[in-house]
């Protein structure tokens, strides 16, 4: 009896201790209830053995863990192809049951038992692994790819914001300066010295509208109803000569009770719109003299003899550089390229020194102070008033040359207004933001979606960007005097809101190519 329960004991102990075939496979020592749960062997069948009792146990121990193993696995499989549901599954460990409610937080909880537990998952082989291996580059590779997409999403709107930024700035700075340069002028007029200034934000309102209703029109639509508006605008053209406004001996405005309308300013929206439509539908055809004359430059030649007849020469012109624009951006031959800037320019020549009071503006661009109280007086004017302001200014509504000492200093020589005021750091600052609007309409215009979107870009952020320079040229004594007001800035309904309508296309065409 004695050798019999001796042997039981050593039996007791050495199930609780790990064997060597348990620290080869990597599977964790026995639950003890498991062990505690054995019957004990008779006294007469205990004389087993030492080495047979291990390796009996350590066999059951195997089979036991494989069995559970496999539980695991099949629970693990039921996870992945429920998504999440809850599930029962007993323990490897411990043989309870436990309940899952989340399909991933049970693949997780689930992970760590069984690599410690299956040999078979630890013992897979090296393929497996490799397979594994190149999965995960796969997916490395994949995630930089999508940050780089979403990246180039994002960059693909960033034009919008070259546009839309120094629009807003050049808006709320314009607003600023006729507040400050309309003041004096507006003092004999109705709600005191502040007419020009409500004004100028009324049409703001309209103008910003415009901009919102052309931001979310289809170019292409706009493009096919073109000729509608180059119709319009010529009907307008020609009653502007009989029944319009005369103001500093030219007749360019159309009063319509209280407001008063430019037709010029309409006419250049609408011929840029219409030849942006007409190149791009033409194509390659524009390599031929005909489709290139018909009927672009017919148009062009039509509006501009009835802008020449208000007499408009400033404004010809810049229409006639923004047509010119859209010929070399287009599919168009180099010698017909020649042959239409020789002409054009030997037009301009002419119509400049037909005209006495033209040739007077001409020659005191290059020397005013030869007839200071003439036709020099505005350019003598303005310089003043830029070197007053010196390199930070006099101030916000410290200008001396705005009490009547210069000229229309709230629309066409406003520019200098902002330079005695905001001094030279002023005026680089709305040169700045007009290079800033033009490098906006050039993205726009290389990322457009298609030929259209393309030449009305360049035709659009030409028209602004060669209206802005021909007026700081003149205000600065760098080209003649023309009469052309400084875009988003100067005191003018019409102007304003055609510009912003010029805005609202350019941000279609970014929203369309970013789609």
């Amino acid at each position: 009896m004695p050798t019999a329960s001796n042997a039981a004991r050593r039996e007791r102990a050495e199930a609780r201790e790990p064997s060597a075939d348990r620290r080869t496979t990597g599977a964790p020592p026995r639950n003890r209830s498991v062990s505690r749960g054995r019957q004990r062997a008779p006294a007469g069948k205990a004389s087993t053995s030492r080495g047979d009792t291990r390796v009996a146990s350590s066999r059951k121990n195997t089979s036991r863990n494989k069995k559970s193993s496999v539980k695991n696995t099949a629970h693990q499989r039921a996870n992945r192809t429920t998504g999440g549901k809850a599930e029962v599954r007993k323990s490897a460990v411990t043989g309870r049951r436990s309940t899952d409610t989340s399909g991933a937080k049970s693949r997780q909880k689930s992970r760590a038992p069984v690599d410690e537990i299956s040999p078979r998952r630890n013992n897979r082989s090296p393929q497996h692994a490799a397979r594994r291996g190149n999965k995960a580059s796969v997916r490395r590779r994949e995630e930089p790819a999508k940050i780089a997409s979403s990246g180039s999403a994002i960059a693909r709107t960033e034009p919008a914001y070259f546009v839309l930024v120094p629009t807003a700035a050049l808006l709320l700075l314009g607003l600023v300066m006729v507040f400050s340069a309309g003041s004096i002028i507006g003092m004999g007029q109705s709600v005191g010295g502040y007419r020009y200034f409500l004004m100028q934000l009324a049409w703001a309102v309209l103008g910003i509208a415009l901009m919102v209703f052309f931001w979310k029109f289809d170019y292409h639509k706009l493009g096919k109803i073109s000729w509608l508006g180059v119709v319009v605008s010529i009907g307008l053209l020609a009653v502007v000569l009989f029944k319009g406004t005369s103001a500093f001996g030219a007749r360019r405005w159309l009063s319509v009770g209280p407001v008063s309308l430019q037709p010029t300013e309409i006419a250049k929206f609408t011929l840029i719109v219409f030849a942006a439509y007409v190149l791009a539908m033409k194509g390659d055809k524009l390599k031929q003299v005909f489709h290139l004359f018909v009927p672009v430059i017919i148009v062009v030649m039509v509006e501009g003899a009835l802008i020449l007849r208000q007499p408009d020469l400033g404004s010809t012109l810049v229409l006639c550089f923004s047509v010119m624009l859209l010929f070399v951006v287009a599919k168009t031959k180099a010698s017909h390229l020649l042959a239409i800037g020789a002409t054009g320019t030997a037009g301009a020549l002419f119509f400049a020194l037909s005209a006495p009071y033209r040739r007077e503006r001409l020659f005191s661009f290059v020397n005013p102070w030869k007839s200071p109280r003439g036709a020099g007086y505005q350019v003598i004017q303005s310089y003043i008033a830029l070197g007053t302001g010196h390199i930070k200014g006099l101030g916000l509504g410290m200008s001396r040359q705005k009490f009547l000492y210069l000229p229309n200093a709230h629309t066409d020589f406003i520019f200098a207004i902002i330079g005695e005021e905001l001094g030279l750091l002023g005026t680089m600052v709305v040169l700045a933001l007009i290079g800033l609007l033009a490098y906006g309409g050039i993205r726009i215009a290389s990322g457009a979606p298609d030929e259209l979107g393309k030449l009305l870009a360049v035709g659009i952020t030409g028209l602004i960007v060669i209206q802005g320079l021909v007026n700081m040229g003149g205000v600065t004594g760098l080209l003649p005097i023309t009469g052309v007001p400084l875009p988003l800035v100067s005191s003018g309904g019409s102007s304003l809101c055609v510009c912003l309508g010029c805005v609202g296309i350019l941000l279609n065409i970014a929203a369309q190519s970013h789609r």
